[in-house]
Parts: C-alpha cells; structure tokens; sequence
C-alpha cells in the first residue's frame, strides 16, 4: 500500500508541472484509470499474500503436528499410571485393604518390565518407526483397562505390572524425545523443549482429575478412565507420529547388545547411569507417595491432590527456566542445579502444613520437571543417533529400575514406622547423592 500512496503523490505532483503545458495535461479520466489499476494490483497482492502466509501457517501446523501428538500421548501415558498411581494407593487401600508394601510391590514390579522393556521399545522405534511402538502401548493399555475389574490381588497385580510396564516401555520419555528429535522440524533441541513442555500439563490436568473422579465415583471408574485416555492418545501418536526410525544412511547396529555393552564402558556414561539411578529412586518414591505424605500430615485428599498437580504445573517453568542456551551448553551442571534444586524443595514435606506442600510443589515441580529434556539433550550429545532409541532405553531402564525400589522401600518403612517421614528423608537424600555424582562430568 505504501508504493500505491507514493505513487499517486507523483502522479499528482506530475500534473501540476505538466499545468504549464496544457498540452500535456494529464486528463482527469487517465488519473482515475490509473489509480484504478492500482487498486485492483493492490488488492491482488493483498490476497496473495494472506494465501501465502495461510500456507505457511499450514505448513507449520503440519510440521509440529507429530510433536503435538507425541506431548498428548507423553500426557495420557505418564497419566494414567505414573501420576495417577500416587492419587489410586490410598483409596485402593480403603476399598480392598490391600496393604502400601503390596501396592508399592505392583508399582516395583511394573517398573522392572518398564526397564527390562525400555531398550526393546527404543529398538523398535529405530527399526520400525512410531506407527509399530505406539500400537503396542495401544494394546497394554487395554490390557490395563481390562484389569480394573479384577478382584483378586494376584490377578490385579500381574495385569497392572505387565499391562503399566509395556505402557511405559513404549510411551515414556525415552521413546517420545527420541521420535521428538528425529521428527520435528529444525533443531531437535527446541523440539524436544516443546514435547516435555506439553508433557508437563500431565500432572495439572490428571491429579484434579482423578480426585475428582475417586471422591464422586470410585478408583477402578478412575483406573478405567485413564486407561482409555492412555489407548487413544497411543492411537493418536501411531497415526500422526507413525515414523521416526533411525535416519537414512544410519541404521541401527546390527548386534545391539554390543552397542549397548560399548556404551557402558565410556567412564562417562557410567557416573551418568548411576546419578539417573539415584535422581530416578527418589523421582518415582515423590511421585508415588506425595499424596499419600501430605495426607499423612493431615492435609484433605483434594488440597494434597491441588498441591501435587501445582508441582507438576511448576514443571513447565523447570523444562523452560532451565532450557536457555546455558542448559544446551552444559546440560550435566544444569542437571546438577536441578538435583538441588528438588532436593532442598522435597524437604519442605517434613514441615507438615499446607504451604510447605506448595512450596515443595514449586521447588521440586522446577528440578524435576527440568530432568527429563536434559537427560534427553545429554544423550543426543553422549549416544550415537543410529542407535539412540536402544541407548535412551537403557538410560531409562537404569532410572527405571532403581525408581522401583523407592516406593517398595517407601511403603515398607511406612508400614514399618507407620509414618511417612521416612520417605521424605529417603527421596531428598539420594537427589543430593545424585547431584554431587554430577559434580566431575563435563559436557
């Protein structure tokens, strides 16, 4: 519109010197004509270029639809079982007087299959793509749905430890910022950002949800709920994120197992595993029984509910905050800040009053929620990108494996001391043994 204006200001001012000769004149007819024409070119390019930027927004939209995908299905899966498990063990208890060392058993034996599965989901991706590990989360969340009937404790336990297990063999963290990295477009660390960024709104919407869902209906109405949410959103990542494997020109390694034995003998990799070991005990034990230690201390099942889900609120300015470009650089002291950060934040748990729990929401909300895309950021530096979904299986499946013990051995002092603070003194402890085994490694 600017070149129109000027243009018209020329011709205007051309009319007034061409008045000196009338010969030359330009007639009033030619004037309006042209700016006629004008208009009509404006216009079209006007057009032009809303179209223009229409497809580019489209085009956009169609580049990080698999990402979205990915952080819908990294919410119904952590969901539906990882978060919702800590809003289910008190109600459970109550209804079928299952005991917390019972519970805290399915919890520990789900995360065995979870560890146990987590390279063979990584190497699933990387051979088939998304379309094959999302279909068979699809499935153990049936198998989970079907188990909300089961009466008997045998029964329910060995359909929740392989059904959950499977779920998140093939639907956590180090299956999603894998796909993440190799389907998003650009740089796959903004990609990665944006994933566990939508992940982060997993425990904001699900505790409310669920407290919701216990105290008007019952628990198994609530299991059942978050098993079918956690098979749509797998349905959802199979159709719009069906690809992802190892790029071409790079396949997989053809003996894994040799991969992942190299993997292990790098000095670093190691210290790195045992730190995750420790940062993942005390993640799991937090998770599983903040609910139950803040109800404990006498605070109501919806406040403790409100204080947990705020913590997983808090989680979108850790994957933010501590993301810059200092993060990128140095993603194992960034690591080591969020470590201590969670630390000291668990700590306010003891103090037994409702603003220490939200206080310990916002301080472990932002150490934790920072953990999951620096591990991944860490391991796109560390692993090799052929075999990345095989190599963040094992890094999962260290971090998985010990985050079994923690609610196993929870639930064992709990019943033991028949008090909470145990837990509490165990889940701070290993994230400062877990911050300073972070101290020597530079990347």
């Amino acid at each position: 519109m600017q070149y129109y204006s000027v243009f018209l200001f020329l011709i205007d001012t051309l009319q007034i010197h061409l008045l000196l000769d009338p010969a030359t004149v330009l007639s009033s007819e030619t004037v309006a004509n042209a700016r006629s024409h004008l208009r009509v070119r404006e216009t079209t390019e006007l057009k032009a270029t809303n179209i223009s930027n229409m497809r580019n927004r489209a085009d956009s939209f169609r580049e990080w639809r698999p990402i979205a995908a990915l952080g819908l299905m990294t919410c119904t899966c952590y969901g539906s079982w990882f978060y919702a498990f800590g809003i289910l063990v008190a109600p459970i208890t109550q209804d079928t007087g299952w005991s917390l060392t019972f519970l805290g058993g399915i919890f520990a034996a789900a995360q065995v299959v979870n560890g146990l599965g987590a390279p063979v989901g990584g190497r699933i991706l990387d051979k088939w793509g998304g379309a094959a590990v999302f279909t068979i989360q699809a499935v153990a969340a049936l198998l989970m749905f079907l188990g909300s009937w089961a009466t008997q404790p045998l029964t329910f336990a060995v359909i929740c430890s392989l059904g959950a297990g499977t779920l998140m063999a093939t639907g956590f963290y180090h299956v999603s910022t894998t796909a993440a990295a190799r389907l998003g477009p650009g740089d796959p660390s903004k990609s990665i950002a944006v994933l566990t960024a939508i992940g982060a709104f997993c425990s904001p919407i699900y505790l409310p949800l669920g407290a919701h869902l216990i105290t008007s209906t019952d628990w198994r109405v609530a299991f059942r709920v978050f098993s079918l949410l956690a098979f749509f959103g797998a349905i959802g990542a199979a159709i719009f994120a069906s690809k992802g494997k190892s790029p071409s020109g790079s396949l997989p390694s053809s003996q894994p197992l040799r991969a992942l034995k190299r993997a292990v003998q790098m000095p670093l990799v190691r210290r790195m595993l045992i730190a995750y070991a420790f940062g993942g005990f005390a993640y799991s034990t937090l998770l599983v029984y903040q609910i139950p230690i803040m109800v404990d201390a006498g605070v109501t099942l919806q406040t403790a509910a409100s204080a947990a889900a705020f913590r997983g609120f808090m989680q979108i300015f850790g994957r933010v905050g501590l993301l810059g470009s200092f993060a990128i650089r140095k993603p194992a002291f960034a690591m080591q800040i969020a470590f201590l950060t969670a630390g000291i934040g668990s700590i306010f748990l003891l103090s037994q009053n409702v603003i220490s729990c939200f206080f310990y929401g916002a301080a472990v909300g932002i150490g934790l929620g920072a953990m999951t895309p620096l591990q991944a950021i860490y391991g796109q530096l560390v692993f090799k990108n052929e075999d990345l979904g095989l190599l963040m299986g094992m890094q999962h499946t260290v971090t998985s494996i010990a985050g079994a013990f923690g609610p196993l051995l929870a639930g064992l002092t709990s019943d033991l001391f028949n008090t909470q603070k145990p837990t509490v003194l165990i889940a701070s402890s290993s994230l400062f043994i877990a911050a300073a085994l972070l101290r020597s490694i530079k990347a």
